[in-house]
């Protein structure tokens, strides 16, 4: 893809800077692009400019411009290559990338000057749908189109530095990370009981883990798990979730004016059945708390390496949650970065379950673990909520057990008719919600 040229790339920046936003398709924000291209056109100087770098005044020239302007040249080709997962660009020195497959790699790519990176940056900032190109701050938080992936940018003495992680176009379903060994489907199952609660007790969660542990990417495949009657609220600081596929969904996003704590007291008002936060780390983890002392299903991701560790973090700054509201989170699951042989995998570690409050002390029960000698998932045994969902559906504590295995025939089921992608486990678990017997009917169990 040839590179637009950089004073016409600015005026067209600064002509649409306000009028783009994430929800537009790739083809509206073509169309736009073209349009503007022929708002300025029609004014000498910039008829000269786009005369000069060599376009045409007509549809056609519009639209080659607009293909060219909307495309991320110079990293085009990175975000198209499955196996990179984020591009490292840092200030006018060579490219770098991390790639799933071979770590830290050095490209042949670069800005050649400042006035380009500039030109680039700017454009990332007016594709995400800001209404400010310049005044945004030292540190830049924002999303590429078409939920392609997040960038990060902090300005420096020695110029912009970006990180843009890039997305995965399909994001990982909940079956596709029990064949990736990230869990069991046994486990599996017991997080879909979890979340769904059969419809009488879901459980409130936190995902715990260290930097790249596949907290996020475990939260996504969960929501599979909700019903589509539950309306929903995302909070995040940078869009990471992908909710295509959720029913009823509203997204919201922090920035320098409206803090998380700010969105999470305002979601109340929303009439949310569940809220979802991306990272919890402030003073939001206190409102969170609050949110599920009133009956709201909360899900959230905080960073921590072990259960005791979370609530420790819980407890004290920045995010001062008293150890009464701490004990509202059912289940804590704690996610594990482990390389071996060159091999990165992603674990659950441990799933825990809080078991009531001793002397102000969170109690905690291990009811699965991951053993490393066996490379196996093992159930430990039984948690509090078993009991509490028994007692709230009105059944035996058997039943519930039952229902739990049913739901790892059915996760098996969509695996064997291949039908797993995160819409179609969406799809089948809402049926299963509303209408059990239609859904087992329907996959012929």
């Amino acid at each position: 893809m040839e590179r637009t040229p950089l004073d016409l790339s600015l005026k067209v920046i600064e002509a649409l800077t306000g009028r783009l936003n994430l929800s537009q398709s790739y083809e509206e924000r073509k169309s736009l692009v073209s349009e503007v291209f022929l708002e300025l056109a029609k004014l000498p100087e910039d008829k000269s400019l786009i005369k000069k770098v060599g376009y045409s005044i007509d549809v056609d020239s519009a639209k080659k411009f607009a293909e060219n302007f909307l495309s991320l040249e110079i990293i085009s080709e990175f975000l198209d290559d499955p196996d990179v997962e984020d591009i490292i660009i840092d200030g006018l020195k060579p490219i770098f990338l991390h790639s799933s497959s071979r770590g830290f790699v050095k490209t042949d790519k670069q800005f050649t000057n400042n006035k380009e990176l500039e030109v680039f940056i700017k454009k990332l900032i007016v594709f995400s749908g800001r209404a400010n190109i310049d005044n945004t701050g030292e540190i830049i938080n924002i999303e590429l189109p078409d939920n392609s992936g997040r960038v990060n940018i902090v300005h420096s003495p020695y110029g912009p530095q970006l990180t843009i992680t890039r997305a995965k176009p399909r994001p990982l379903s909940i079956i596709d990370l029990v064949g990736k060994q990230t869990l069991s489907m046994e486990f599996a199952a017991q997080l879909w009981l979890y979340v769904e609660g059969m419809e009488v007790k879901p459980a409130n969660i936190i995902i715990a883990g260290g930097p790249g542990a596949g907290k996020t990417t475990l939260l996504n495949a969960m929501l599979a798990f909700i019903p589509p009657k539950d309306r929903l609220v995302v909070i995040e600081d940078t869009l990471e979730l992908n909710t295509s596929a959720q029913v009823e969904c509203s997204r919201l996003e922090s920035d320098d004016n409206v803090s998380l704590a700010d969105l999470v007291k305002n979601s109340l008002r929303m009439r949310p059945d569940r809220i979802v936060i991306g990272e919890v780390r402030g003073a939001e983890a206190k409102d969170l708390m609050t949110a599920m002392n009133v009956g709201r299903y909360c899900m959230g991701t905080i960073h921590a390496s072990t259960t005791r560790e979370a609530i420790i973090r819980l407890r004290n700054e920045p995010m001062n949650v008293p150890s009464v509201l701490i004990n509202l989170v059912d289940v804590f699951v704690i996610m594990r970065k482990t390389e071996s042989d060159g091999r990165v995998r992603r674990v659950v570690n441990e799933l825990v379950e809080t078991a009531g409050l001793e002397q102000k002390e969170v109690l905690i029960c291990p009811v699965w673990k991951y053993d490393t000698d066996s490379d196996k998932f093992l159930e430990l045994g039984p948690g509090p909520y078993r009991d509490h969902l028994a007692r709230a559906k009105g059944v035996y504590p058997t039943e519930v057990i039952k229902e739990a295995k049913q739901r790892v025939e059915f996760l098996h089921r969509l695996k064997k008719l291949n039908k797993t992608s995160q819409e179609e486990i969406t799809k089948f678990c809402g049926l299963y919600s509303a209408d059990k017997q239609k859904a087992l009917d329907e996959l012929k169990i």
